[in-house]
């Protein structure tokens, strides 16, 4: 079928009059910009405007919830973050309420007004892109929503310790040592030359790659095990200077801390300390 018989099939098997099926046809296809291709066949169009006629498709009988499926899964990353875009918009335009299933993290966080995490059936956390991002309730929210830098260690006497690193931590002021995990975001920490605190870990830089928008360090720590990627603007990369083999400090800025009572719990929480 052509874009404008994809676009009006469901329209036609509901046995609307054709001028109602043109009039709502044409509509669509200005809405998806994609008006002047209505005569064509969906081996000559590109993969994003085979998407957006599967869109108006859906869109033709004027749902009240639209579900969207993995919709861009075979798509390159450029022509995926340019429909993100499009879909937004669109969105916005039409203000309908829309249910999108994504393993697409990125994705999720772009598109959505709110989002559910999902992990084997169950609900991890619901609420804004910022929420989950920032205030993650569970390891795998964190985890899940973004890259993190995992670390090891307990917590006990109101103090976090984690591979040489302590930190204050009066919500649990409890003698009894408890196994812990803090997890920090690349751009969260920060590389010196020098110790600042006691929260300044020993590293040695292991691979520098500076292409991008920011440097992407990657360290290793003093038990010769962790492995951190610190995200630094470019003007902090040239100024430090990185080289492979350089003995440095990390620094973390925020950490959110889970105990082992809380990674075992369903109704866990977690600890957010702004260093």
């Amino acid at each position: 079928m052509t874009v404008a018989e994809n676009i009006g099939y469901g329209l036609r098997v509901r046995n609307i009059p054709k001028p109602k099926i043109r009039e709502r046809v044409e509509e669509l296809l200005r809405l998806i910009r994609l008006d002047g291709l209505e005569t064509r066949y969906p081996g000559q169009l590109s993969g994003g405007q085979r998407q957006r006629v599967a869109l108006a498709r859906a869109l033709a009988a004027q749902p009240k919830v639209l579900l969207l499926d993995e919709p861009f899964g075979a798509l390159d990353a450029k022509v995926r973050q340019e429909l993100r875009r499009w879909l937004r918009r669109l969105h916005d335009e039409i203000r309908i309420t829309s249910v999108f299933v994504t393993h697409d993290q990125e994705e999720a966080l772009e598109v959505a007004d709110r989002i559910v995490v999902m992990n084997d059936g169950k609900i991890e956390q619901e609420g804004t892109p910022e929420k989950l991002f920032e205030n993650p309730k569970t390891p795998f929210v964190m985890s899940f929503l973004g890259d993190v830098n995992t670390f090891h260690g307990r917590v006990q006497n109101g103090r976090a310790i984690f591979s040489g690193m302590e930190a204050a931590l009066p919500e649990d002021p409890h003698a009894n040592a408890k196994a812990a995990q803090a997890y920090a975001r690349p751009h969260e920490l920060d590389i010196e030359r020098s110790p600042r605190n006691e929260r300044s870990l020993p590293a040695t830089v292991r691979h520098v790659n500076p292409a991008g928008a920011v440097a992407k360090i990657e360290l290793v720590l003093r038990d010769q095990e962790t492995v951190v990627q610190a995200n630094l603007s470019r003007e902090r990369y040239l100024e430090l200077q990185l080289r492979l083999g350089d003995a440095v400090f990390v620094v973390p800025r925020q950490l959110r801390i889970f105990t082992a009572s809380l990674l075992n719990s369903e109704e866990q929480r977690c600890v957010n300390l702004c260093l």
